[in-house]
């Protein structure tokens, strides 16, 4: 059929028959056209233009009577076909008058507009392209277009160039509203090319790397708001941008001149640099309605400052030196300064990695203690999700023997933990809030440390130490939550301690109660066994590491992460456990803190939770009008002259039970004592005996009492550790006793009720 009609573009190429058609997609096109019966599409002809194909039809859109653009009820398309396959068929609208409407390729001058049909790109669509779909989109694309209806009012604006592969990392500044903040000058700097994509990072002067040359100087230019509309063919040197922005700013030139007389008045002028213009475009839906957003390109001179001041005729090279032209060359415009597009990509911020983790960012004041292998990852991911500012405290060094499990990566071996992972993750995004001290916090604190505590909101402890632990939630002054993460010796589960936001509960009761899950829960019987031996990386006693596999310390980081972020965010206690299995499948288990009372008892604190108190009252109650007794375990905190009950062993059934006496029997009282002392790491011990009087009677010890008191204390102090007794009353109340070594061995009591 002849294409030369009035209106229409010429297609210059070889007729051919439909059936003689070679490329699978054109010729699964025309098939569709043939078979399909699709009554909006009719084939018009079928050409051959060097190594495509061509099929043309004709398309009758859904064209409204009063459309938003010209789109007529009939349009010739033609569709074009290259034999690779690699990238979306030429959509071309033949006629002349075609309307300048959103989602339309570049086309040069005298060429048919060009339909850009996909957002997504060719390689995602190819899996399920079929013709019949492309031709149901091709009507749609102009059905939607006559009604004003393609571009959806929640859609991006259109981009007023098409994207190169060279990109250009800017600080986010650049993208603000507010045209004043770009004015501080840029660092530029050469970072690599990767099959032939060039990458080029751009950072204010007060943030750029130390030891980097620039290569380029900036001028950053805001041009007047613009209605954005065609993607149009970038300009390749100063006078063709300047043409580009003369329908909205006809001083762009003039104020490049202006930029580049100023930076060859200052001392440091190095005229061999080549010059990045980052133009910023303020961009409207329409033109009665406000900026939308500011769009930025960024265009590398190939010439030097001293070329480009030449070519815009503000300078002069006599003898190798720039000489100012008096009055300014305004026929030189920059017509053989060329220049190279390169693509704009927002530099990373605290909100925007917060938003590509799906989360909101946070700025918790934490203090973390400890950059092992846990903590090293854990603060990695919290960091990278845009959560927390960050104070790090750790005295280790990195070995060798860490690179198996750390975040750190070998060429940092020497260096100190703590300093090492903030250099690495200080600009994982603009204004990270990262601090690392060299500190052991069982030491004397430093002004530094101290000046942390004070200010932090949580402190995260990681250090898998007892001894930590307990420091940080008894001896620091600080108003914030103690948080402990730390892996099982096997490192196959997880624990996470966290205090209430009121503090209402402690680091070190949180790990009675801990405890005390160990001893009553079946599945964590094996908890704190020792899986493999462990392997010597130096000659010092103490230079052994566990065997514990990097999936599993990251696992159970991305793990410990989440859980640190939830936990801040609650006020309430936790106590959970991740038990992964071999398989890397993950149970937790979710444990119920109990309340606490605590009573000071000469130089020594008895700490008892709540539940056991009253596990304790409920069998005095059911064994009345007998009394009853048992064994109280617990743990004993010399360093702080605490006694924690962690739990009671329950009167024995060969125990003598009367109405006036108890005699507490024997039978497998060994047996689980030394299951408690394996469950718990040997952490859990005997503590020593409770008992119960009669409704009527007092917590005060009877003769008999003070005989076995007597005989308690004598038992206990070959050991250095103080006696405990307690004697369960009416109304709940419990009467506790303990031998104050330092005060003599005298026994004082105090009642608690839970």
């Amino acid at each position: 059929m002849e294409l030369l009609e009035m209106g229409y573009y010429p297609l210059s190429g070889e007729p051919v028959e439909a059936g003689s058609l070679a490329i699978p997609k054109a010729v699964e096109l025309v098939q569709a056209l043939q078979t399909q019966g699709l009554p909006y599409i009719r084939l018009v002809d079928c050409l051959r233009v060097e190594e495509y194909e061509f099929v043309v039809v004709d398309v009758e859109p859904e064209v409204p009577q009063y459309p938003v653009h010209e789109v007529q009820n009939v349009e010739r398309i033609a569709i074009g076909f290259n034999p690779a396959d690699t990238e979306h068929q030429l959509i071309w609208a033949l006629r002349e008058d075609f309307p300048l409407v959103p989602h339309l390729h570049f086309g040069r001058e005298g060429m048919p507009r060009s339909l850009c049909l996909y957002q997504i790109a060719y390689a995602d669509l190819k899996p399920t392209w079929t013709a019949a779909a492309l031709l149901r989109q091709l009507q749609r694309w102009l059905t939607q277009t006559a009604r004003g209806e393609l571009h959806a009012a929640d859609q991006a604006l259109e981009q007023a160039f098409y994207a190169p592969p060279e990109r250009l990392v800017l600080p986010t500044v650049v993208f603000a509203h507010d045209v004043a903040s770009t004015q501080e000058p840029l660092h530029v700097r050469f970072v690599s090319t990767v099959l032939g994509k060039t990458t080029l990072v751009a950072s204010t002067a007060a943030s750029a790397p130390e030891g980097q040359q620039a290569q380029f100087t900036s001028f950053v230019y805001t041009a007047s708001p613009q209605v954005h509309g065609l993607i149009r063919e970038q300009p390749r040197t100063i006078a063709e941008l300047q043409t580009y922005l003369s329908g909205s700013d006809v001083d762009f030139t003039n104020a490049l001149r202006r930029h580049l007389s100023g930076l060859k008045e200052a001392p440091d002028f190095n005229r061999s640099l080549q010059l990045l213009i980052i133009v910023r475009l303020p961009k409207l839906r329409t033109a009665t309605e406000a900026i939308e957003t500011v769009e930025v390109w960024a265009f590398a001179s190939v010439g030097t400052l001293a070329e480009l001041g030449t070519d815009l005729g503000i300078w002069a090279v006599h003898e190798n030196l720039l000489a100012d032209l008096y009055p300014v060359d305004f026929g030189c415009t920059g017509q053989r300064s060329k220049l190279e597009l390169l693509s704009p990509v927002r530099a990373l911020t605290r909100d925007l990695a917060a938003a590509y983790n799906g989360l909101l960012a946070t700025t918790t004041r934490f203090v973390a203690v400890g950059a092992g292998s846990l903590g090293s990852q854990v603060v990695n991911n919290l960091v990278r999700a845009g959560q927390g500012n960050w104070v790090w405290l750790d005295e280790d060094q990195y070995l060798p023997h860490n690179a198996a499990r750390h975040y750190l990566p070998s060429s940092l071996v020497g260096l100190g933990k703590a300093h090492a992972m903030v250099s690495m993750l200080k600009n994982t995004y603009e204004k990270t809030d990262l601090r690392a001290i060299a500190a052991n916090v069982l030491h004397p604190a430093s002004p530094q440390v101290l000046t942390a505590y004070n200010a932090a909101e949580v402190i995260l402890d990681m250090s898998t130490s007892i001894a930590v632990a307990r420091h940080l939630a008894l001896d620091v002054e600080s108003p914030a939550r103690r948080l402990s993460l730390f892996l099982n010796p096997s490192g196959t589960d997880l624990v996470l301690l966290a205090e209430p936001h009121d503090r209402s509960l402690r680091l070190d009761q949180l790990e009675m109660e801990y405890y005390r899950a160990l001893l009553r829960q079946p599945q964590l019987q094996q908890h704190l066994l020792t899986a493999g031996q462990p392997i010597r990386y130096s000659h010092a006693c103490r230079d052994v590491s566990v065997q514990l596999p990097q999936d599993q310390a990251s696992l159970h980081a991305a793990i410990g992460a989440r859980a640190v972020r939830t936990s801040v965010a609650e006020l309430g206690a936790r106590i959970k456990i991740w038990r992964a299995q071999p398989d890397l499948t993950v149970v937790a288990d979710e444990i119920e803190a109990s309340p606490y009372a605590e009573m000071t008892i000469g130089s020594w604190t008895v700490a008892v939770p709540h539940q056991v108190l009253r596990e304790i009252s409920e069998q005095r109650q059911a064994r009345l009008p007998n009394e009853t007794g048992g064994v109280l375990v617990g743990v004993f905190d010399t360093q702080h002259r605490r006694v924690y009950i962690v739990d009671h062993i329950p009167s024995p059934a060969d125990s003598e039970e009367s109405p006036i006496a108890y005699t507490r029997g024997v039978g497998g009282v060994s047996e689980e004592l030394a299951r408690i002392g394996e469950c718990t790491g040997r952490q859990v011990v005997y503590v020593g005996e409770w008992h119960s009087h009669p409704d009527g009677y007092s917590t005060q010890p009877s003769e008999d009492d003070e005989n076995l008191f007597t005989t308690l204390q004598r038992e206990s102090q070959t050991g250095g550790l103080p006696a405990v007794m307690a004697i369960a009353g009416e109304h709940e109340n419990t009467g506790w006793y303990v031998a104050d070594i330092a005060a003599g061995g005298e026994s004082i009591s105090r009642i608690a009720k839970p």
